[in-house]
């Protein structure tokens, strides 16, 4: 499901979860989790936001009251370090919410 960050603002969705998923080459992607389930947020065509840092991408949901952020990273390189081909699950980090973070 996709939502974009006019939504959010709207104030009638409340932000359980903020999750900023990280990738290669310092490329970050955002979700959020309400009571209605887990959202790709997304720009006004329906293309994913993506930001260059964690901060970036936290300076965006500012106001939004999230009390609960995570930084998400799944490694495809696992069988490169001997590891077994399987999924592992992804590292999650808990981080400074938006409207704590004063960087």
């Amino acid at each position: 499901m996709k939502i974009t960050l006019e939504q959010l603002f709207s104030g009638n969705i409340r932000v359980q979860q903020l999750l900023l998923r990280s990738f290669e080459n310092s490329l970050y992607l955002t979700d959020v989790r309400t009571e209605e389930g887990c959202w790709s947020v997304c720009n006004a065509a329906g293309t994913p936001l993506t930001f260059r840092s964690q901060l970036d991408a936290k300076k965006a949901f500012k106001g939004l009251g999230i009390e609960d952020t995570r930084l998400v990273h799944q490694s495809p390189y696992n069988e490169m370090i001997g590891m077994p081909e399987d999924r592992v699950e992804p590292l999650e980090v808990k981080l400074l919410n938006p409207d704590q973070d004063y960087s």
